[in-house]
Parts: structure tokens; C-alpha cells; sequence
């Protein structure tokens, strides 16, 4: 009975083993996607044999854009303070710096838009002997963030009358309501210039399109804030006008047809 139970079990694994060599094999795409679009995004395998389920498609690419004026600015500006004496030159700069807050305050720039980004004391050396120091050299830097566009130029003037020797520019960007408003806006002109495109294909080849198989999102490209770099005495009085930001977005859509 044993011999008989062991002859059994052969034969089912050789079955089983046999089934496995010769069963169809199915190949495996893989779908490529840009930098930093994880593979969660649209698909990230297709196999050849749903390939060839949906042979009768289209395949296209749409791309779409959307801009828009900037609606946020940043100024980077600050103080620079010189003296024999750390601490004296620590007092002047600090005096400066607080009257420069309290005019941006009077604008209605609260407390919460302005941030300190760097703040140093440095020594000076003398020139002729670069081991003795001869005084203190006093930066201190903040970013105050504009909501109100036409306040940009205000801001900067306010903050040179009041003693702000240094500015490192002015960036342009987007909230993030309009950040978004604009992605939305990218991705259904997209989509629709790849309806556009296969519309023209199956029409002019006499085709009837039936629906879409697959969409996924090839390209991705954020907005990118501009900045631009004046020195202080070229920015009083000098009107400052916000450019357009765009965000891009390309898609890869397949129709089905009859």
C-alpha cells in the first residue's frame, strides 16, 4: 500500500511540475513614469496579454497648460551694522531692524509674515595684519511675505527709510488655492487635447471611438517662483511688477474604437 501511495504522489508532481514548464507565459511592461511620480500614479504594469485584448485603440498624448500672475511675493531684506564694539554694533542693528518692523506693521504686515532667516556677528580684520580684529560686522536678515501685490514696492521703500542697507531680492510665487486652481485647470486641458487628437484620428480614418481603456500621467511640471535680485538703493521708488507662473501637465490616454 505504501509503495502504491508513493508511486501516486510521483506521478501527481510530475503532472504538476509539467503543467509548469509548459504553461503560457505572460509578459510583463513596465510603464515609465518621470522623475519623482511615484508608481501609485496611473498604471504601473500592463500585460501583453491585456495588450492584446485591447488591440482595436488609440493610443494619444495630451498636454496642457495653465498660468496665472503671481499672487504671494517674498522680500528678503535686513540690516548690516558695523562697529569696534560687538555689542554697539549688536544695539545699532537691532534698533534699525525694530523700526523697520514697526513700518511694515503700519503697512498691515503681521507678525506672522515676517520671519528671521539669518542672523551673525562676524569679526573685521585689519587689512594689513589679518590676525587683529579692528571691529564687528552685525547681519540680520528677515523674509516678509506679501499677499497684497500692490503693497511690494510700500514694503520695500518703508523698510530702506528705516534703515535697510541690505536686500537680497524679491521672489514671485503661488498660494496654494491658486497652486491648486491651476493643476485642475492643466489636467482638463490635457485630457481634453488628447480627446481632440483621437476625435481626429478615428474620424478621419473612419473609425467609431467607444470609450477609454487606460489614462495615465506622463509629465508633471510644477510651477517654478522667479526671483529677482536689485540692490537696495536701485529698489526705492522703483515699481515692482509681478510676471505670469505656469503649470504643466502631459498625459498618455487610450481610446477604444470599432
Amino acid at each position: 500500500m505504501i509503495l502504491a501511495f508513493i508511486a501516486t504522489f510521483s506521478s501527481a508532481m510530475a503532472l504538476y511540475y509539467w503543467s509548469l514548464s509548459n504553461a503560457p507565459k505572460t509578459e510583463l511592461v513596465s510603464a515609465q513614469f518621470p522623475t519623482g511620480i511615484p508608481y501609485t500614479i496611473g498604471v504601473s504594469r500592463i500585460s501583453a496579454t491585456e495588450i492584446q485584448q485591447a488591440s482595436n485603440t488609440i493610443l494619444v498624448s495630451g498636454s496642457g497648460t495653465a498660468s496665472a500672475q503671481a499672487d504671494e511675493a517674498t522680500v528678503i531684506l535686513g540690516v548690516q551694522t558695523e562697529d569696534e564694539i560687538a555689542s554697539e554694533a549688536s544695539k545699532r542693528n537691532a534698533k534699525s531692524m525694530n523700526a523697520i518692523i514697526n513700518a511694515l506693521k503700519s503697512l498691515g504686515i503681521t507678525e506672522e509674515n515676517m520671519k528671521t532667516v539669518s542672523y551673525s556677528v562676524q569679526p573685521i580684520y585689519s587689512p594689513k595684519n589679518y590676525t587683529k580684529i579692528i571691529g564687528y560686522r552685525v547681519t540680520n536678515m528677515i523674509s516678509v511675505k506679501v499677499t497684497d501685490m500692490n503693497l511690494i514696492g510700500a514694503v520695500i521703500d518703508a523698510a530702506v527709510e528705516n534703515g535697510a542697507n541690505r536686500i537680497s531680492g524679491v521672489s514671485f510665487g503661488l498660494s496654494q488655492e491658486r497652486r491648486e486652481e491651476l493643476v485642475r485647470k492643466a489636467y482638463t486641458a490635457a485630457l481634453k487635447d488628447a480627446e481632440d487628437k483621437a476625435t481626429l484620428i478615428a474620424k478621419t480614418l473612419g473609425l467609431k471611438i467607444t470609450g477609454v481603456y487606460s489614462v495615465s500621467e506622463k509629465v508633471y511640471q510644477p510651477y517654478q517662483p522667479y526671483r529677482y535680485e536689485i540692490a537696495a538703493e536701485a529698489l526705492k521708488g522703483t515699481p515692482i511688477i509681478e510676471g505670469k507662473l505656469s503649470i504643466s501637465v502631459t498625459v498618455q490616454v487610450i481610446y477604444t474604437f470599432e
